[in-house]
């Protein structure tokens, strides 16, 4: 009758053992990203409380670190892709993922969730988020500017607009 009773709270406490070993041996988000890395996305800001929150949540949502294999190779071939048109501009931002700056391809009417929006330089992005911007009347062939998110995405922004969206590549 002893084994009968205590044996479940030794699985209990085996498991939670477990669980506890295998946080402390994941490294921490710093430890990832490298100190220069952290420092430049900021979260060296973080309150211990914040940054905790934060790799609990990273923890939680494996595969919100991770775009899914066709984004991956969609972005890395859309961030690496040369350019020979004059506005296609990129500026390096760490190995295989870029800055891209170019323009839309023709006229520009705004975006909400599901736009797929042509760039001069050939690449198509779709927004993915739930923004919007409306700039009231069409506008021609604005410059735009991609840039890597932190977390595996990609931020569109419009010249002369305070919106971003979240973009993946539409190839």
């Amino acid at each position: 009758m002893f084994q009968r009773l205590y044996r479940p709270l030794v699985f209990v406490l085996l498991a939670a053992v477990a669980a506890a070993a295998q946080a402390q041996s994941a490294p921490s988000l710093q430890q990832s990203m490298g100190s220069a890395a952290f420092r430049q996305a900021g979260l060296d800001k973080l309150s211990p409380q914040e940054l905790h929150a934060l790799e609990q949540w990273l923890s939680a949502h494996p595969d919100a670190m991770v775009p899914p294999p066709s984004q991956a190779s969609s972005a890395a071939v859309a961030a690496n892709r040369s350019s020979s048109h004059p506005d296609a501009r990129a500026a390096k931002a760490g190995p295989a993922r870029t800055v891209i700056a170019s323009r839309v391809a023709g006229r520009f009417g705004g975006w909400q969730r599901g736009t797929v929006l042509t760039l001069e330089n050939g690449q198509r992005w779709q927004v993915v988020d739930d923004s919007s911007l409306s700039p009231g009347k069409p506008l021609d062939a604005p410059a735009v500017t991609i840039k890597p998110g932190m977390v595996g995405g990609w931020l569109l922004k419009v010249e002369g607009y305070n919106a971003s969206a979240r973009v993946k590549p539409a190839n």
